[in-house]
């Protein structure tokens, strides 16, 4: 999010070498979707779905991998199907809010913005979204895409979803999504 993909990924990699944890895969492999080293973000992908853990854990994350290297591919409908399954898998938080983030890539405004309502509902969850501890700083970008879909769907409480983002980030000054609300705002 600071702009610096090669450390990021760098980061990633020595996670990697540190450990072969789940979680520490799907982490891993959501940080490479996210600086464009897709087919790094692949490989893990696979290597989830290949797992023989016994819980379905890995399954889930690997199709959540793959859906966000398809919405980087800028292909939402094959990323809806992939959560969809993944839903149907194991119903979790991060499931739901990379729904929503699809929907809203595919136009599906509607579904995307009933995604984002029902993160929130389960807010509580976004504490927990990985078993190695406390997660709770991905919960704020559900305000953030929520104010996109109201803002796409010209529904005036999108700005009331923008306005709970700068209530919890809104001091950042590393955050890129603060300067595109305060753009948005001013439209």
């Amino acid at each position: 999010l600071q702009g610096r993909p090669a450390e990021a990924t760098a980061a990633a990699e020595k996670a990697l070498q540190l450990s072969t944890a789940t979680a520490v895969q799907f982490l891993a492999g959501q940080i490479f979707v996210e600086t464009g080293a897709l087919t790094k973000a692949q490989e893990l992908a696979a290597a989830l779905a290949a797992s023989t853990e016994p819980s379905v854990d890995a399954r889930v994350y690997a199709k959540i991998v793959e859906a966000q290297i398809a919405l980087k591919k800028q292909q939402p409908q094959p990323a809806i199907q992939l959560l969809l399954d993944a839903n149907n898998l194991l119903d979790t938080w991060l499931g739901h809010f990379n729904l929503g983030r699809a929907y809203l890539e595919a136009g599906r405004f509607v579904e995307a913005d009933s995604e984002f309502d029902l993160c929130i509902t389960r807010r509580g969850e976004a504490l927990t979204v990985m078993d190695e501890g406390p997660t709770y700083g991905i919960f704020p970008a559900v305000f953030y895409y929520q104010g996109r879909v109201r803002e796409e769907m010209k529904t005036a409480s999108f700005a009331n979803s923008y306005r709970e983002y700068l209530k919890i980030r809104g001091q950042s000054k590393e955050d890129p999504r603060v300067p595109d609300i305060l753009t948005r705002a001013k439209n």
